[in-house]
């Protein structure tokens, strides 16, 4: 058996890895390039709690900045 020869999914280059959806339209929000960073926002207490609660910036001005699952504010994600 050889080792360090991962395809599809299992690979570390795979997008799967790197994106993430917005919790309310489904966008897929991209953790790696620059740019989009500015546009990506998360609720901080539930990201801790194992919880997707990433959002992109139109839901999140949408939603006056508040999470709608806890009511905690959300931060921007920078990497």
């Amino acid at each position: 058996m050889t080792i360090g020869l991962l395809k599809g999914v299992n690979r570390s280059g795979h997008k799967g890895w790197t994106t993430e959806k917005c919790a309310i339209c489904g966008t897929t929000l991209d953790f790696v390039q620059g740019y989009d960073l500015k546009n990506i926002y998360y609720c901080p207490k539930c990201v801790s709690q194992k919880l997707n609660a990433y959002f992109c910036a139109a839901d999140a001005r949408t939603l006056h900045y508040k999470c709608p699952y806890c009511k905690s504010e959300l931060k921007p994600y920078y990497a």
